[in-house]
């Protein structure tokens, strides 16, 4: 991206160059026009005297002047052949400027006269090696050649003049990209970036990149800079009505989309139309006269309009073409009409086409070798006809849609009499389409006439460059936006050789099947079921990215009762029933869409967690490992493996799967992410909060990163941001927490509170209300009145905290009165809490009512042991659970201490239920626990309570009675590292693995200080050992 030069065209002697010619005398006024503004007295004298008798040759300078400026007036409108004239016309008095050569050097550039360019750049570094930009246009230039040690080392000279020169690292972040150096790539843009945050030819550039590599979350967005980019040019319509993204209703609303870039572009997405038809609205299709009546006929359309015609029309909204991507969350797997969405051209225009070609005796395939010469990517995507010489050697019938041929090709196209030329009754993209309807195959560089075969579903091979556009993706030879179309690239840069030759290996095969009667199968005019079944699928893929997931499931239902055999909608069935947590349906549609296409990656990839979410782990990984197979340049693919070997405790094979999804899209967050995970999970901690830094440098607004890396951060006691990251849980689409859209204010601290109604409620699981229920004094003494919305399970048992004035569940608390609101989970924010500022740790929970206390000890009769409650599992549907959890079976040597121990253990697992049955030294009177209250009496009534972490641990020791907690290697947040105490519970002490799934340690380091303790309480001792050591 070539920028027009910053420096004014004042002479060189004003510059205070090295001259080469004798320097040439200025006048006054035009030394002032052209200098600067700022003039002593005696400067003003002089140049008033010196004004008053101008020599014949300051007049020719004046004259060469005022052609510099109306040069560079012509050049910013992009009129660069009547600019070259002014330019050459001011270098004849002023032959030793900079500045003239720099944008000289730039028009020439344009015109295509790359080595006169080259040449006035060089020419413009010898007279001011200093100036940063004539180095970076320079740099293009040699990038544009292919001569990248140079270009590299233009751009680094410009740089290091301008270290803050975000255009040369986005210049040399092309090239990097042009040699496929994507890492490279990405980290100048970052960092130019980093300098102008802002800069919207830097975010256009690194959208494409990222579209380039299948992010279309973040690339689509960023696209939309287009119209801030002064590269691209484009112009903001300036309309009144408002811009429509998919953020407010259509329904009865008339829209105007229109064109707004190329010809390809404009087919390319003309496949969004129906979608926004289907949503209620009526539209006005404004697009190019060439396509015009080619688009017209798009189900949808109400209206084709060129744009002459657009302000004489009413509409309420409007929206770009090349924004309906966005508009829709397209992402790789959500493309729509892929199979083709044009509809058939006439019979009677092929009819027409039909007679012109002549009988078919051999294959027909069309031939477009160049593109539109003005595009800035011409040089690299168009080749001359000469070059596909091996391939016109094929015995088929070449028909040339080539338009706009250029004079390189004319001779060799008169020469090959077996390419039939028919071009000249090409006069819109109609008729191209109608001829192209007539062939067998199109072979084509990138240009629009590929988008416009693949979106009639015709075959097309697409040839493309080494560095090809972003739509054509990389490493695949198929395309998601149509799937008739193969892509052959260039293997090297500039290595069309090659991918000739694969085309010709190809061809000819294809020749020998057409032969012997195997026609290409062209695509079937679709039933009106099937377009209703396709508009069906995707209306219900847009409900479901609004969230509106009931009516998602009904529209992909009804594409499947149209189609029974739609792929795509079983697929999307089975995708959102995981979603909603309905494994075993969607592993039914699941196993159908596998029926309607065995070779699909994606449905691998979107089973195998399905399967994993349904702990069957070995099927899960052979059907990732089958989607590898299928794909294996998908990044997310390697990605998902790698969390299965870790879920299954295969460290080193995690690791090369997370790695080898980063070397596969060296931007993937996610990955490094998962990879931060992972290292925590050892406790390797600086290198996991270096990963999540990478992680958030790539993406600073994913909040699932934010929310996992607070996790760290309070883990490590960095309560400041740990908890101010931790209020990303609600947008952490992983945690599934929903917003409850209250249309009270959101309370965290900053406000008084006093006279207000205020409701606290739950937003996670039972321990952590239970935890933070310890807030609810403190709110209270703020003077508010508290509202607590929970969970009926421990309704009845956080009702007695003081402060509470009312205590119901979550769901009823939403219709009260209140004025303000907060989470349970974000009181400590709130109230600021530091490691040192924990409240209650003693205790918070009232005491349990005598009479229940007393119910609980006649169940457990006379107390001659010491009673030890225990629990060794908690909700099998945490994702931490195979982590915390334990078979009863682990406890064994435990079990062996002289103690009467005591089941809290609800839901007993099928695994631990026969154990249970054969220790008739465990009461198990867990049948009469019907919610937390009667378990805080039976708590009430032990010496001790021994448990993994779940939710018991936080309510013994709100209650303040002895607890033994028994932690994972790498433990929950809240319990810290390197100490055996709680700063949360006084009356807790924590045992942990000393290495990843060492529970034997642990249970071996429990059992020795029971041991001591019933030794000590035998002996009528002090329990002290209850108590971690001071």
């Amino acid at each position: 991206m070539e920028c027009s030069p910053r420096a004014s065209f004042a002479p060189a002697s004003h510059q205070k160059l090295p001259q080469r010619d004798p320097p040439i005398a200025l006048g006054g006024p035009l030394k002032h026009s052209l200098s600067g503004p700022f003039m002593n007295r005696q400067e003003r004298r002089a140049a008033a005297k010196q004004s008053q008798t101008v020599a014949p040759q300051n007049l020719a300078v004046a004259k060469s002047l005022e052609a510099a400026k109306q040069g560079q007036a012509l050049f910013n409108l992009g009129r660069y052949a009547e600019a070259l004239d002014y330019f050459n016309a001011f270098a004849k008095f002023n032959p030793n400027v900079a500045p003239l050569y720099q944008t000289r050097g730039l028009c020439l550039q344009r015109l295509g006269r790359l080595e006169e360019a080259q040449a006035d750049f060089e020419r413009s570094i010898a007279l001011n090696p200093s100036e940063a930009e004539t180095h970076k246009n320079l740099g293009t230039l040699h990038s544009r050649f292919g001569r990248m040690e140079q270009a590299f080392a233009s751009f680094d000279r410009a740089l290091a003049l301008r270290p803050n020169f975000s255009a040369a690292l986005n210049e040399k972040a092309r090239a990097l990209w042009s040699l496929q150096l994507l890492d490279e790539a990405f980290a100048a843009l970052h960092q130019s970036q980093a300098l102008e945050p802002g800069n919207a030819d830097t975010i256009w550039n690194l959208a494409l990149l990222q579209m380039l590599t299948g992010d279309f979350e973040r690339g689509l967005s960023g696209r939309e800079a287009r119209w801030k980019a002064s590269s691209l040019g484009l112009v903001d319509r300036g309309f009144s009505q408002a811009l429509w993204l998919r953020d407010q209703p259509l329904e009865g609303k008339t829209i105007l989309l229109h064109a707004d870039e190329a010809l390809g572009d404009s087919i390319q997405f003309a496949r969004y139309v129906p979608l926004v038809a289907a949503l209620g609205a009526q539209v006005i299709l404004e697009v190019k006269p060439a396509v015009q009546r080619l688009l017209a006929g798009v189900p949808g359309v109400a209206h084709c309009v060129d744009r002459s015609s657009t302000p004489s029309l009413a509409f309420d909204l409007h929206c770009p073409l090349g924004s309906l991507p966005l508009a829709f969350g397209t992402r790789l797997d959500t493309i729509p009409f892929a199979q083709g969405f044009l509809p058939a051209p006439p019979a009677e225009r092929m009819a027409v086409w039909e007679e012109r070609l002549g009988p078919r005796t051999r294959l027909r395939v069309g031939l477009v070798w160049s593109g539109d010469p003005g595009h800035n990517n011409d040089h690299n995507r168009s080749i001359a006809l000469r070059a596909l010489a091996p391939l016109l050697d094929c015995d088929v019938q070449f028909v040339s849609l080539q338009k706009g041929i250029r004079d390189q090709d004319r001779a060799f196209l008169r020469e090959r009499e077996d390419i039939l030329d028919l071009t000249e009754q090409l006069t819109d993209f109609s008729e191209t389409a109608a001829l192209v309807a007539s062939l067998d195959l199109v072979i084509s560089v990138d240009t629009s006439v590929v988008h416009l075969t693949g979106a009639l579903g015709v075959p097309v091979w697409t040839m493309l460059p080494f560095n090809p556009d972003w739509r054509w993706l990389l490493n695949r030879d198929d395309s998601p936006w149509y799937s008739s179309m193969r892509l052959f690239r260039q293997p090297t840069r500039d290595d069309w050789a090659s991918v000739v030759d694969n085309v010709r290996s190809e061809l000819e095969a294809l020749v020998s099947a057409w032969r012997s009667d195997t026609r290409l199968h062209q695509r079937e005019a679709l039933s009106f079921a099937q377009e209703d079944a396709l508009v069906s699928n995707y209306l219900g893929d847009q409900l479901w990215q609004l969230k509106r997931t009931a009516e998602a499931l009904l529209h992909f239902q009804q594409a499947l009762q149209l189609n029974p055999r739609y792929f795509e909608a079983a697929e999307n069935c089975g995708r959102l029933l995981l979603d909603l947590g309905r494994p075993a349906e969607a592993l039914d549609h699941l196993d159908a869409a596998e029926r309607f296409n065995p070779n699909s990656a994606s449905l691998y990839r979107i089973r195998g967690i399905c399967l994993q979410e349904a702990n069957r782990l070995a099927e899960a990984e052979a059907d990732f490992e089958r989607s590898i197979a299928l794909a294996p340049d998908v990044a997310e693919m390697h990605n998902n493996l790698g969390l299965l070997h870790w879920k299954l405790g295969r460290t080193d094979q995690a690791f090369a799967c997370i790695d080898r999804a980063l070397a596969l899209r060296p931007d993937f967050a996610a990955a490094f992410a998962n990879k931060a995970w992972m290292l925590l999970d050892l406790q390797l901690l600086d290198q996991a909060s270096a990963a999540f830094r990478r992680s958030l440098a790539i993406d600073p607004n994913r909040a699932s990163t934010i929310f996992s890396f607070a996790l760290l951060q309070l883990l490590t006691g960095d309560f400041e941001r740990g908890w101010a990251g931790r209020e990303a849980r609600w947008k952490a689409s992983s945690l599934g927490l929903a917003d409850l859209g209250f249309a009270q204010p959101l309370w965290r601290g900053e406000q008084p509170i006093e006279g207000k109604t205020i409701l606290l409620y739950c937003d996670e699981g039972l321990g952590d209300s239970i935890q933070f229920a310890r807030y609810v004094p403190m709110v209270a003494a703020l003077g508010a009145r508290v509202i607590l919305g929970v969970r009926p399970a421990i309704q009845q048992l956080l009702a007695g905290i003081a402060g509470v004035a009312e205590c119901t569940t979550r769901e009823a608390a939403a219709s009260l009165a209140f004025d303000l609101h907060c989470p349970l989970g974000s009181l400590p924010l709130a109230f600021r809490t530091r490691l040192d500022t924990i409240p209650f740790a003693e205790s918070f929970l009232p005491a349990p009512p005598v009479a229940r206390v007393m119910a609980w000890e006649n169940r457990l009769g006379l107390r001659t042991r010491f009673r030890v409650g225990l629990v060794w599992s908690g909700d099998p549907g945490h994702k931490n659970d195979h982590n915390r959890s334990i078979a009863l079976r682990a406890l064994a040597p435990l079990l062996d201490c002289d103690v009467q121990f005591v089941s809290l253990q609800k839901s007993v697992r099928d695994q631990d239920r026969a154990f249970l049955v054969e220790r008739k030294d465990i009461i198990d009177l867990t049948e009469h626990l019907t919610d937390f209250s009667d378990t805080a009496a039976l708590v009430s009534c032990l010496d001790l309570v021994i448990s993994v972490d779940t939710s018991v641990v936080h309510l013994t020791g709100g209650l303040g009675a002895p607890v033994w907690t028994m932690l994972p290697f790498n433990p929950d947040w809240r319990w810290l590292l390197n100490r055996d105490d709680s700063p949360w519970y006084q009356s807790m002490r924590l045992f942990r693995q000393p290495k990843r799934g060492d529970w034997a340690s642990v249970v071996e380091n429990v059992r020795r200080e029971l041991d001591a303790l019933v030794s000590a309480w035998r002996q009528g001792q002090e329990p002290s050992l209850l108590l971690p050591a001071e």
